[in-house]
């Protein structure tokens, strides 16, 4: 089967979100947790507008789905569903923090590593295989992990927290087939709006007035997170773990390259040893799946 569609759609994905440090450094001057409350609420409403226009249909069929399996499948995917929306949450939560708070060079090296520990966890979790090729580049990406974290074990720890949370997010729904993937992300934002919305006074301090600051958010609700995320899971119906991690190289070099030629962001000879150990690793690790990539890009 021809998979060139699913390859298309995670591509686009990765490239959105690689600049979205752009729109959140905009609104440097708020509050990570406000930031993401707002995000989140509008995404709902969007969300919950495409769905109310284009998916009534499909919301009786997933209904009906989801009606005809049995205890323990029901309670798998109502879990799977939930907590894919808890990780989106703290991971949107970390990854603003670190843009706005730390630099854009941590949460680049997040989705460096975020590959890896994807396909670790896929190796783990769900039995998805892995060379000893590939085992020996995890090895390599933890010594640049042991590098990065000399310079600053503390950019290292929310780098890894980041790449963890994310990973875990695309395993659980890697798991989670079989429903149509909008309508299970709008779920997925609602459970992380209401999560959200419990913590409201300690993430958000003062309701922000200013008209810009809505704008931004508006863009940042369609733009970088509902069309990307919904291409990254439709993707993930023909794509296995490891070869979306691959692609989500896309994000982290166009994220070190703002951080260097937009936001004049500086680096030490310590990081470059550490970034260059993992450059290695990480074409050791995707030797296996590049021919297959290559091959359904093809035309024809």
């Amino acid at each position: 089967m021809n998979n060139r569609k699913h390859y298309a759609a995670a591509i686009t994905a990765f490239v959105i979100w690689g600049f979205f440090s752009i729109p959140l450094r905009a609104l440097k001057a708020h509050p990570a947790g406000e930031i993401l409350y707002f995000r989140i609420l509008l995404s709902a409403l969007v969300l919950l507008f495409v769905v109310l226009l284009f998916k009534r249909a499909d919301v009786k069929n997933n209904w009906l789905r989801f009606r005809g399996l049995t205890r323990p499948q029901r309670n798998k995917v109502i879990l799977l569903t939930l907590v894919g929306g808890a990780l989106l949450s703290v991971n949107w939560l970390t990854f603003i923090y670190i843009v706005n708070n730390i630099n854009i060079k941590t949460a680049s090296f997040s989705y460096l590593i975020c590959p890896v520990i994807t396909a670790v966890l896929g190796y783990v979790l769900i039995q998805e295989k892995l060379t000893a090729l590939q085992w020996s580049a995890v090895g390599l990406c933890a010594l640049s992990c042991v590098l990065i974290g000399m310079q600053s074990a503390f950019e290292l720890g929310y780098s890894f927290f980041t790449a963890f949370t994310y990973a875990l997010y695309l395993i659980t729904q890697r798991v989670n087939q079989g429903f149509d993937r909008l309508i299970m992300l709008f779920v997925q934002v609602l459970f992380s709006l209401l999560i959200l919305t419990t913590f409201f006074a300690q993430l958000v301090y003062s309701v922000p007035v200013e008209i810009n600051f809505y704008g931004i958010i508006l863009l940042i609700a369609v733009l970088f997170t509902v069309l990307p995320l919904f291409l990254n899971l439709f993707a993930l119906n023909k794509i296995n773990s490891a070869t979306i991690g691959i692609l989500m190289y896309i994000n982290p070099l166009i994220n070190f390259t703002l951080a260097f030629v937009l936001f004049h962001e500086s680096i030490s000879m310590l990081q470059v040893m550490g970034y260059g150990v993992i450059a290695v690793a990480l074409l050791i690790f995707n030797y296996p799946n590049l021919r297959k990539i290559q091959t359904a890009l093809k035309p024809g």
